[in-house]
């Protein structure tokens, strides 16, 4: 049902209807939030991207077209504006970019439980912090957002077999570190 009405929305905001745009904004803001989140501790940045990102939405709404999936396409446009803001703070720091993995760097802290201080809790936290950042990345994709792998390959500019293969290897490497951990044998 939220793809149907995502795509009624979304075909409204294809003709410049502000209420239309105003409720993907309500909808959307909170999810692309959290996911701009688990790239920049700089909470105000990702307010501020996120609401220029929305802004530039609505004035050029005559050159976005029509999609299959509203979420997705949300998802990697912000990704992208972030990507662009984050490159331009860095740059502003005098820091050198030169890869756009170091500027979107998965930050695990943002969607582990990190208050969470029961044992179990910890082990999980330190193998996953211990997977690269797009075996994150994948992880939180498919299992806190739900997107499907055509989303998550559209997204990440992969394909889809990719997509899957990576799921697969990230959490074949999760296990792998959990199972290594000599504490899990004790219990």
């Amino acid at each position: 049902m939220y793809q149907k009405t995502d795509e009624i929305i979304w075909n409204l905001c294809l003709k410049g209807d502000r209420k239309a745009f105003e409720v993907l904004y309500r909808r959307y803001y909170p999810i692309l939030y959290n996911y701009g989140k688990i790239y920049s501790k700089d909470t105000d940045l990702v307010k501020n991207c996120l609401q220029n990102f929305f802004v530039k939405l609505m004035c050029n709404y005559s050159s976005l077209s029509e999609t299959a999936s509203v979420r997705c396409y949300l998802l990697k446009a912000f990704r992208y504006a972030l990507y662009n803001e984050l490159k331009s703070e860095q740059i502003r720091n005098g820091k050198l970019v030169c890869c756009p993995d170091e500027i979107l760097t998965v930050r695990s802290d943002q969607f582990l439980d990190e208050e969470d201080l029961s044992p179990r809790n910890e082990l999980i936290s330190a193998a996953f912090r211990k997977l690269s950042s797009k075996q994150q990345e994948i992880l939180y994709l498919y299992y806190i957002r739900e997107l499907t792998h055509d989303e998550i390959s559209n997204l990440l500019n992969i394909n889809y077999q990719s997509s899957k293969n990576l799921l697969f290897r990230s959490i074949a490497k999760l296990r792998d570190l959990l199972l290594s951990d000599p504490s899990i044998n004790e219990k």
